[in-house]
C-alpha cells in the first residue's frame, strides 16, 4: 500500500533540461518521482525552461499527469539574471514548501541562490558542476578525470576549451551557428552561468554548504561531494516493472542468442567499441550470436552480426527487451547509474555491465548477470560465451534480476522507501526552524 504525505506538502520540481517522450534516463526519473508523490498527496508542478537552440529542452509532445509551467527562453535570454528573475516569479507564485532541483547544469548554483538553498534538494544525475560535459572523463586522454569544476576549475576550463578558446564559443553562440551536440549546448550554459568566474565558484561553494541535501547515484559521486555538501543521500532510479517484463513465451533455446546494448550506442563511452571487439573474439570461435543495439546512426563497423536498431520510441522498448536473451552495459566512463540495466533485469534478462560507478550496485555478480573490467573485450567475451553456451544460467539469471528489481528497484519501493522519508524530515526540520525564527522574533 502506497505511503500518504501528511499536510499535502506543496514541492516544485525544476528541470532545466525536460523534455518528454524522454530522449535520456534522468527524465524518465523525474517524471516518475513527481508523479509519485503527486500519487501520496503532496502537491506538485514541474518548471521547465521551453529552449531548444540545441537541444531539446522543454519538448513536450504528450500531456503529463501533473502541473506544469514551461518558461520561454531563447540563447539570448537564457543567461543567469533572465533565469532567476523567470524562475524566482513562477515558482514563488506556486508558494512551495520544498523545491527539488532536477536536470541542469551549471544554472544551478544560480537557483539556489534565487530559492535559498537552505529548502532545495539538488539532484546529481550525472557530474553537473564537476564536469562542463558532464562525464567527467578526459576524451582526449581516453581516461576518466581526476580533477574536476570543484577542485580545479581552471584546468576544468582549458580541458574543455583547448580546441576552441571560449570567446570564439561564445561569438559562435551569439551569430546562432547550428551545434553539432553537445559543444555549444554544454558552452552556452556554462558561459551564461558565469561558471568561468571566481565569484561563482565562491558562490557556489557557499551554497553547497548550506543546501537542504544533495541526492546521488552512486558512491563515487558522494565522495566528491563529501567536503563540499553536509546532508549527502544516494538514492537509486527505479524502473517500471509492469511496463518492463519478462516474455513468458519466449523459448530460451534458440540460436543465434540475441545480446543487445541499448540506451545512446552512438556514444563511445557507453562501451560499443568494446562489445564489437568481444564479438570479433567470439566470431573466431564460430559462436552463434548477434549484437543488437540503438543508435541514431550506425557505427563505422560492419559486421554481419552487428545490428542497430535504430533510436527506439520509449513506448517500443519494452517489446525490444523481450526479443533479447543477453544485455551488455560495458560503459567505459563511471556510469551514475545505468538504468538500462535494471530495464533489462525487470524483462527477466540477465546483465554483463561493467564493474563501475551505479552499474556495480545495481547488478549483482553471478547472481543478476556479470560484472567485467571496463574497457576489456577478453572479459567481456569470456562473461558473455558463459551465457550463450547456457541457456539455464540465463534463466536463472534473468529470474533473480527481476525479483531485486521488485525487491528494490520498482518505483513504488523507491519513493516509499526513499523520497517518503526525505521528505518527512526535510518538513519537520522546516518546520522545527520556522517556530524556532518565530521564537526569536518575539
Amino acid at each position: 500500500m502506497e505511503q500518504i504525505l501528511p499536510s499535502s506538502p506543496r514541492i516544485a520540481f525544476i528541470d532545466l533540461t525536460f523534455n518528454w517522450p524522454p530522449v535520456g534516463g534522468c527524465w524518465i526519473d523525474a517524471y516518475h518521482v513527481i508523479h509519485g508523490l503527486k500519487a501520496r498527496g503532496a502537491e506538485v508542478c514541474l518548471f521547465y525552461p521551453d529552449f531548444q537552440t540545441y537541444y531539446p529542452r522543454g519538448a513536450v509532445s504528450e500531456s503529463l499527469p501533473f502541473d506544469s509551467q514551461k518558461i520561454p527562453f531563447n540563447r539570448f535570454t537564457f543567461n543567469f539574471k533572465t533565469v532567476i528573475k523567470r524562475f524566482r516569479r513562477a515558482v514563488q507564485t506556486f508558494r512551495p514548501d520544498l523545491i527539488f532541483i532536477m536536470d541542469g547544469y551549471f544554472m544551478k548554483n544560480h537557483l539556489l541562490t534565487a530559492f535559498g538553498p537552505e529548502r532545495c534538494f539538488l539532484r546529481f544525475y550525472s557530474y553537473e558542476l564537476h564536469c562542463i560535459n558532464l562525464h567527467y572523463y578526459r576524451y582526449r586522454e581516453n581516461r576518466i578525470c581526476d580533477q574536476g569544476y570543484l577542485k580545479n576549475p581552471l584546468e576544468c576550463h582549458r580541458c574543455w576549451f583547448r580546441r576552441m578558446p571560449a570567446a570564439i564559443r561564445a561569438l559562435q553562440i551569439a551569430a546562432g551557428l547550428k551545434d553539432k551536440h553537445p559543444v555549444l549546448h554544454f558552452s552556452q550554459e556554462y558561459l551564461a552561468g558565469g561558471a568561468f568566474t571566481e565569484s561563482y565558484r565562491r558562490k557556489l561553494i557557499n551554497n553547497l554548504s548550506r543546501l537542504g541535501g544533495a541526492i546521488v547515484y552512486n558512491d563515487f559521486m558522494r565522495e566528491q561531494l563529501a567536503p563540499y555538501v553536509q546532508n549527502i543521500s544516494m538514492i537509486p532510479s527505479g524502473v517500471d516493472s509492469r511496463r518492463f517484463s519478462p516474455d513468458s513465451r519466449r523459448s530460451a533455446h534458440h540460436e543465434p542468442v540475441k545480446i543487445f546494448l541499448p540506451g545512446r550506442a552512438n556514444d563511445p563511452l557507453k562501451g560499443l567499441p568494446v562489445l564489437i571487439e568481444a564479438g570479433e573474439i567470439l566470431e573466431k570461435d564460430q559462436i552463434p550470436f548477434e549484437i543488437h543495439y540503438t543508435a541514431a546512426m550506425d557505427c563505422t563497423t560492419s559486421k554481419p552480426w552487428l545490428i542497430n536498431r535504430g533510436w527506439v520510441d520509449q513506448n517500443a522498448l519494452p517489446d525490444l527487451y523481450k526479443e533479447m536473451d543477453v544485455i551488455a552495459v560495458p560503459s567505459t566512463w563511471i556510469e551514475p547509474f545505468g538504468i538500462t540495466a535494471l530495464e533489462g533485469m525487470a524483462s527477466g534478462v540477465p546483465i554483463v555491465a561493467s564493474r563501475i560507478g551505479g552499474l556495480a550496485q545495481t547488478t549483482e555478480h553471478e547472481k543478476t548477470g556479470f560484472l567485467v573490467e571496463p574497457g576489456n573485450p577478453r572479459e567481456l567475451a569470456a562473461a558473455l560465451r558463459r551465457l550463450i553456451d547456457d541457456p539455464a544460467l540465463r534463466h536463472i539469471f534473468g529470474e533473480a534480476g527481476r525479483e531485486r528489481v521488485l525487491q528494490h528497484y520498482d518505483w513504488s519501493r523507491i519513493l516509499d522507501q526513499h523520497y517518503i522519508p526525505l521528505i518527512e524530515k526535510a518538513l519537520s526540520q522546516n518546520s522545527g526552524a520556522q517556530k524556532q525564527e518565530d521564537l526569536t522574533s518575539l
